[in-house]
């Protein structure tokens, strides 16, 4: 069965003492879609950055759980449904790991094509760059430049 991280914001007008019932509101849900919960991080009341239906505070919520891909939709689903819960996320863990091995191998292909670069690149060892050197250099690129038009 495929991981799936559910990260989810609940919202202000819900009492503290009610959080609970709501956090096991989700646990159920993942149950009822033949889920398995894997872990439950309860990180607590933070400021949102912008409102979110007239909420400037929330309670967030992270859970690492599997479930079958079939079923993922009606979840999310009944998430959006869920009026104490004003944003979520869900993300599929094994597809973002499988994206961040391909993004290594690529990155570490273009560091190594960098490096390659700067070994064959001429090394300008020996000249002191002046600001009047410069100016000189950017003159010189100009005039060219006109001349060209």
């Amino acid at each position: 069965m495929p991981k799936y991280e559910l990260m989810y914001i609940v919202a202000s007008t819900v009492s503290d003492d009610q959080i609970p019932t709501v956090t096991d509101g989700v646990l159920s849900f993942i149950g009822n879609y033949e889920g398995k919960v894997m872990r439950e991080d309860l990180m607590g009341k933070k400021k949102l950055a912008y409102p979110i239906k007239k909420t400037k505070n929330g309670f967030y919520a992270g859970v690492t759980f599997e479930m079958p891909g079939t079923r993922i939709n009606e979840f999310d689903a009944k998430l959006r449904t869920t009026p104490d819960i004003v944003r979520h996320l869900v993300v599929n863990i094994d597809e973002n790991l499988a994206r961040k091995e391909k993004d290594e191998v690529a990155q570490e292909k273009m560091n190594k094509n960098r490096s390659e670069r700067a070994k064959t690149a001429p090394a300008a060892e020996g000249i002191e760059v002046t600001p009047e050197l410069l100016d000189q250099k950017i003159e010189e690129a100009l005039t060219e430049d006109l001349k060209n038009v």
